[in-house]
C-alpha cells in the first residue's frame, strides 16, 4: 500500500511541476529546464541565497525563441549583456562574459511585481545546449 501511495504522488508532483526537458550543472549551482502547459520555465539556483537549494524561475511563452537569443548571445565574442522581457511584470538580463577565449552566460532575474531578484550561475555554451535538449 506504501508503494502505491508513493507511486500516486510521484505522478501527482510530475504532473504538476512540469516536464523536465534539460538540466546543466556548474559547481553546487544548477539550471533546469521545465515544460509545464503551454510554458517554459526557466528554474536556477540563486548564488546570492543563504538557504542550500533556494531555486528561482521566470516563465516564457516560446522555447525556439529564448534559445536563439541566447545562442545569439554566444557569438558575439566580446563580453556584452542583453535585456529580455518575458513577461510584463519580469525582465531578464544575459550576462556574457569572455574568460581566457571562453564565453560564460549568467542570468539576472528581476521580476518587478513582487520585488524578486535572482542571479544564476556562470554556464558555458555547451551546457546551454544541454539545457535545451539540444543537440551540439
Amino acid at each position: 500500500m506504501q508503494i502505491k501511495t508513493l507511486i500516486y504522488f510521484l505522478l501527482i508532483s510530475s504532473s504538476i511541476f512540469g516536464q523536465e526537458i534539460g538540466q546543466a550543472k556548474s559547481g553546487n549551482h544548477s539550471i533546469k529546464l521545465l515544460k509545464s502547459n503551454n510554458l517554459f520555465k526557466f528554474v536556477y539556483s540563486d548564488i546570492n541565497s543563504k538557504a542550500y537549494n533556494d531555486e528561482k524561475s521566470f516563465n516564457f511563452p516560446n522555447k525556439e525563441t529564448l534559445y536563439s537569443i541566447i545562442m545569439n548571445g554566444f557569438n558575439n565574442h566580446n563580453s556584452h549583456q542583453v535585456f529580455v522581457l518575458t513577461d510584463k511584470d519580469t525582465v531578464v538580463k544575459f550576462e556574457y562574459n569572455k574568460v581566457r577565449g571562453v564565453v560564460w552566460l549568467k542570468i539576472n532575474h528581476n521580476n518587478l511585481k513582487n520585488k524578486m531578484i535572482g542571479i544564476s550561475a556562470y554556464f558555458n555554451k555547451e551546457q546551454i545546449i544541454k539545457l535545451f535538449g539540444e543537440k551540439a
